[in-house]
């Protein structure tokens, strides 16, 4: 009797287990009706990996193009550092376009943080060595100089090439200047040239000069003699002189 009471208990089992095995479930365990089951193996999210990759490559493509090609940012510079002494540092890699440093809006003095740009592309990348180089009792960071994407257009449209000369303009861009620059200092700066006004860019919260300004010239041979003199030096940094944009349509 027990092995007619076992026989009934074994035998339906191995056909149970055969029709459990015939419903297919999906990645989440959910059971897949017949016809979602045959479309489910077309279905392979391998596939999009190599879109996901091409994306990746885009993104890191973009994120190349966005330095600027001459320039680098030298940060974790001691205080006390002067922008004499920046240029002999960098100078060794190739001559250089203007050095900026970088200020605290208080009080104007100097954050450790500077802008290097290189007549060359080629030297920027050079000076990129100098990462690491230590200065009194700090080590210098020097990398490449990023630009924004909404700046990116900007820049090129205002640095790559100086603007055209639009009819009646007699207003010259002034800029790279020192921050303690004067309309004395300007006036001697430009002493072939009648000026009939000044006009500086001034930081709303400090009050302080923004490194650049808009000279008006009482006739065209004053202006053409004042951007003449563009990159001449002024108080130990190249002075970017340009036609003003300010009286285009």
């Amino acid at each position: 009797m027990a092995a007619e009471d076992q026989a009934p208990c074994t035998k339906p089992r191995p056909d149970k287990a055969k029709k459990r095995k015939k419903p297919k479930k999906d990645k989440w365990g959910q059971p897949l009706s017949a016809a979602a089951a045959e479309e489910e193996p077309s279905v392979e999210p391998e596939e999009e990996a190599p879109a996901a990759g091409a994306e990746e490559e885009a993104a890191a493509a973009a994120v190349a193009e966005s330095y600027e090609p001459c320039k680098v940012v030298a940060s974790g510079l001691p205080y006390t550092t002067t922008e004499a002494d920046i240029r002999k540092l960098f100078e060794f890699y190739g001559p250089l376009r203007s050095v900026q440093l970088s200020r605290f809006p208080d009080s104007g003095n100097f954050r450790g943080l500077a802008f290097v740009c290189f007549e060359s592309g080629e030297d920027a990348v050079k000076s990129l060595e100098l990462d690491g180089f230590k200065i009194g009792n700090r080590y210098t960071r020097v990398e490449r100089c990023r630009v924004t994407a909404c700046s990116n257009k900007k820049r090129k449209a205002e640095f790559q090439t100086d603007p055209e000369k639009s009819v009646g303009c007699l207003s010259a861009y002034v800029g790279n200047l020192s921050w303690n620059v004067t309309e004395k200092d300007l006036r001697a700066f430009f002493e072939s040239s009648k000026i009939a006004s000044i006009r500086f860019a001034v930081d709303k919260r400090t009050g302080g000069s923004r490194g650049l300004c808009h000279v008006d010239f009482e006739d065209d041979e004053s202006l053409e003699n004042a951007v003449a003199m563009n990159q001449s030096e002024l108080q130990g940094r190249p002075v970017k002189v340009a036609y003003s944009v300010s009286n285009r349509g």
